[in-house]
């Protein structure tokens, strides 16, 4: 119960998933925006089950990837919140932009600073008697099962506030908020 608690809340707290999630709610609805869903279930799982392998292990004997992983997060996510900002100034709502791909959301997780954070965390501060094998599947099962839940929610939540964002004017401001929450996720990484 620990575990499962420590996980829900890491990862219900808004990160870069939960905000892109959210703002695909918004744009295209539940329907269309399945396949980022389950590629970010699917990802988050791969990535607990690498962490229960030992993946810490080796990130902390080579500084240098860590830091690698850093920048690349960083500015991958700031990439991503100045496209929410860009995008949404020179295009139509519906003209270019589309939900993330299954693969594309899958990749994303292996730089989700906030992810590697919890998994590691997880990993490493609770200890599962049993096989590695049998480690490795309860991680996999436990992010990933958690994290349908997390995100179906946040997905849904995009949705439901969709039909209160018509105007242009509201719109504009909560796209600029997304973009924001990114930016500040991106500003937390630089300061760990």
């Amino acid at each position: 119960m620990p575990l499962f608690i420590f996980v829900f809340i890491g990862l219900f707290t808004p990160g870069p998933n939960i905000i892109l999630l959210t703002v695909s709610g918004v744009k295209f609805g539940i329907k269309d925006t399945y396949p980022h869903l389950f590629g970010v279930v699917i990802g988050t799982g791969c990535l607990a089950a690498l962490a229960s392998l030992g993946v810490n292990t080796i990130i902390l004997k080579a500084p240098i990837l860590a830091s690698l992983l850093k920048i690349i997060s960083v500015s991958w996510i700031t990439y991503l919140a100045l496209q929410l900002l860009v995008k949404d100034k020179i295009e139509n709502e519906e003209s270019k932009s589309r939900p993330f791909k299954f693969s594309e959301a899958i990749l994303f997780q292996f730089i989700n600073p906030k992810l590697w954070a919890l998994t590691l965390s997880a990993s490493a501060g609770f200890n599962l008697n049993g096989s590695i094998f049998f480690k490795t599947v309860y991680f996999f099962i436990l992010f990933s099962a958690v994290n349908f839940i997390v995100c179906s929610f946040w997905l849904a939540f995009g949705s439901y506030v969709s039909k209160f964002l018509k105007k242009r004017v509201i719109w504009r401001c909560f796209m600029f908020l997304m973009a924001v929450f990114l930016l500040l996720s991106a500003y937390l990484i630089l300061i760990q």
